[in-house]
Formats: C-alpha cells, sequence, structure tokens
C-alpha cells in the first residue's frame, strides 16, 4: 500500500503498488527480454507449423497472410510468460500492467486508431502529393484478409505497450522515478526495434519518438487503453492498408500497394523500412509527442492542486 499523502503522476503507475513482490527494474528488463525472445519462441514452435506457415517469413522474407499471422499471434505466449510472472512472482493481477476499469474505454480506444490514422497519413499523403510515393490499383479482394490481419496486430502491438509502456515503466517508476521511467522504456523499445530489416538512424530516431509519445500519452491517459489502439491501427495501416512496409516487414495482403516511386528519396519515403524510417514521420512524430507531453503535464499540474 502507497502512504496516503504520496500522489502517483498518473494512475498507470499504480499498478505495480498492486505486487505483493515488485520487481526491480534491472530484474524487469531481463524479465521483458525473457518474455519476449522465450514466449515468441514457444509460440513460434506451435504456431508456424500448425498454420502452415513459412520459416522464411522469420528470416525477413516477404510475408503472406498466414505468415503474418503466425509472426504476429506469437506475441500471445509473450504476454502469456508476463502473466505468468505477475500471478506467480509478483502476486498481482495482469491487468495491473494498465488495463484499469474506466467508464470511457470506447473514447480510449476511438482516440487512439483516429490519432494513428490521421498521423500516419499525413507523411504518406505529403509523399503521395509530391510524387515521392507511387499508388498502385486497390485490391478490393484483399480487404477480408487485411481485416483478419488486424487480429494479429492487435496480440503484437498490444503486447508491446504491455510489457515497455505497462510493465517496465512501472517497475522503473518505483524504484529510479518518473523521468527515468520514460526513458528507460523508450531506449529498451528503441533497441528491439534496431534489430529490423532496413533500419536507419532516422528510422531509429522516429522509433524513440514513437515510445516518447505513447508514454506520455499513456501517463496522461492513466492506462494503455489508447496507446494499445495507437500502436495496433498505426501498424494494420502501414502494412495491410497502405501497403507500406512495418518496420522493414514486407507484408503481401494489402489493400492499397503504395510505395517509393522511381527516384524517389529514401529519406523522405523511408526506404525499405517503411515510412516509420522518412524525415515527414520525423516531424509529424515530434509534434505529436509534444502535445502528448504537454496533456501529461496538464494533468499532472492539475491533480497536483488538488
Amino acid at each position: 500500500m502507497t502512504n496516503s499523502l504520496f500522489v502517483l503522476p498518473s494512475p498507470l503507475l499504480g499498478g505495480i503498488y498492486r505486487a505483493r513482490r515488485p520487481t526491480g527494474p534491472v530484474v524487469g528488463l531481463v524479465v521483458v527480454l525473457g518474455c519476449l525472445i522465450v514466449g515468441q519462441a514457444i509460440a513460434v514452435l506451435v504456431l508456424f507449423p500448425v498454420l502452415g506457415a513459412s520459416p522464411e517469413a522469420l528470416l525477413g522474407g516477404a510475408m503472406r497472410l498466414i505468415d503474418q499471422l503466425a509472426m504476429m499471434l506469437s506475441f500471445g505466449g509473450s504476454a502469456g510468460l508476463l502473466a505468468l510472472w505477475l500471478w506467480g512472482k509478483e502476486r498481482r493481477s495482469f491487468g495491473s500492467v494498465g488495463f484499469f476499469p474506466a467508464s470511457r474505454v470506447g473514447a480510449h480506444l476511438a482516440l487512439g486508431a483516429g490519432v494513428a490514422v490521421v498521423l500516419l497519413s499525413v507523411p504518406v499523403g505529403v509523399n503521395i502529393l509530391s510524387g515521392q510515393f507511387e499508388v498502385g490499383s486497390v485490391r478490393a479482394a484483399q480487404v477480408g484478409g487485411a481485416l483478419v490481419a488486424l487480429i494479429g496486430f492487435i496480440v503484437q502491438a498490444s503486447t508491446e505497450e504491455v510489457v515497455t509502456r505497462g510493465y517496465l515503466m512501472q517497475v522503473t517508476y518505483r524504484k529510479w522515478g518518473l523521468t527515468a521511467a520514460i526513458a528507460f522504456q523508450a531506449v529498451v523499445f528503441t533497441a528491439l526495434h534496431g534489430v529490423n530489416a532496413n533500419v536507419s538512424v532516422i528510422a531509429l530516431v522516429n522509433i524513440l519518438l514513437i515510445a516518447l509519445l505513447l508514454a506520455f500519452w499513456a501517463l496522461a491517459e492513466g492506462g494503455l487503453w489508447g496507446v494499445c489502439a495507437f500502436h495496433v491501427v498505426w501498424n494494420w495501416f502501414q502494412g495491410n492498408v497502405y501497403g507500406i512496409e512495418v518496420s522493414g516487414m514486407d507484408i503481401r495482403t494489402t489493400v492499397l500497394d503504395i510505395g517509393g516511386a522511381p527516384g524517389s528519396a529514401t529519406f523522405l519515403t523511408g526506404g525499405g523500412f517503411g515510412v516509420e524510417g522518412s524525415l515527414l514521420a520525423t516531424a509529424a512524430l515530434a509534434v505529436a509527442t509534444l502535445l502528448a507531453a504537454l496533456a501529461f503535464r496538464h494533468n499532472l499540474n492539475r491533480s497536483s492542486e488538488v
């Protein structure tokens, strides 16, 4: 139990105080890496043969729908291992990482999805209007497959939010404070994406901005509903709707076929990493991160006045 005079910067961080045997940030990082590596590996060994997915997809090859689903659903193994750790070691519920009961869950989900579409469409739209991107035909026959792929992204993106903006930020805050918690999860999140195909310096800067944006957002909201929706739709729209690479992942089941035009500038299109590697995305994400930080600061000031 926390001291009654102690005011948390955000309800999101209160989840760690529900733990009877809380974990520290160093062990917490080991837990996160273990869950992501071991949990996903176990799930891959089960899902790939069961679904008939191609092992080549694990090496960065083009992904059919079944390959994409197997890869994305494998993140469920990571979430499962974390749930076991929370229950077995820390003695708290999985929901305590940021899925607290709320009366406006639908509003948070809608806001997250809407902001993702708008924010992503800025660099994509500018690239199309400037001739950097070419738009192929609309693939109406693949709409159904794209909707199925959304299920996979719900598992993948939500798991990443749970382990970073949820669990890792909570355990770090308890020992090292708020600034360290925000910075630590951002560095870890960026490093995890540093092994992706076709990664660049610009891409890493943008991934860092996404980590900071979603950290401030989650803190301002007090939970993970909005950031999970943002992350899911951000990834899904890139890959299965717009047909652009998602952090270097080449997806084949797409509604649109958007790609770099001949002679296009990689620093504007993002090249093989996708639009997340674009300077246009840098500008959009920087503005969004500033707004999220201001929203969190506003909530923090308001709570301190009560």
